[in-house]
């Protein structure tokens, strides 16, 4: 899914559809992934989207909405029960939004691959299973084990 992303923000970039890509990037860990702005085809080389990806990009969208340009979102589908509301409270411009849905198959908890192992060094996200690392060694966990609250109880998630 992560390259489908990439090439379809690289395709709205170059074709002048947006003026920026507002998505996920990897931070020094593998699991801190925060919300970036992307501005150039260049850039999204570092655009990541996996289990660690759990930030609401509609919040967000309510200042990129300001700038002059489209901004492309990407949004979950959790994301878009807030974008909806924010829109609703006038929030959000909607006419500098380019909105593009995404699937998703739940995103992780940090407080229980924590519990799990104090001191998280790491975190691989491999579909089906999670590998976190720290200072013991590596712990390969089932991602279902490690799923956040909200997205345990999802009626978006195929199960």
């Amino acid at each position: 899914m992560q390259e489908v992303i990439r090439e379809k923000a690289a395709s709205l970039l170059r074709d002048g559809t947006v003026a920026r890509v507002l998505a996920w990037k990897k931070g020094e860990l593998g699991y801190d992934v925060t919300p970036a702005v992307f501005s150039s085809e260049d850039q999204l080389s570092e655009l990541v989207y996996n289990g660690f990806c759990g930030a609401n990009m509609s919040k967000y969208a309510v200042k990129e909405s300001r700038k002059e340009g489209k901004t492309a979102v990407f949004l979950k589908p959790c994301d878009t029960y807030s974008f909806n509301q924010l829109l609703c409270e006038h929030r959000i411009l909607r006419d500098n939004i380019y909105v593009v849905g995404i699937p998703c198959e739940g995103m992780l908890d940090e407080g229980k691959m924590k519990a799990l192992v104090p001191e998280l060094l790491g975190a691989e996200d491999n579909g089906e299973k999670v590998c976190l690392s720290g200072y013991d060694g590596t712990k390969s966990v089932p991602k279902a084990q490690l799923l956040s609250e909200r997205c345990e109880n999802c009626k978006s998630r195929r199960h």
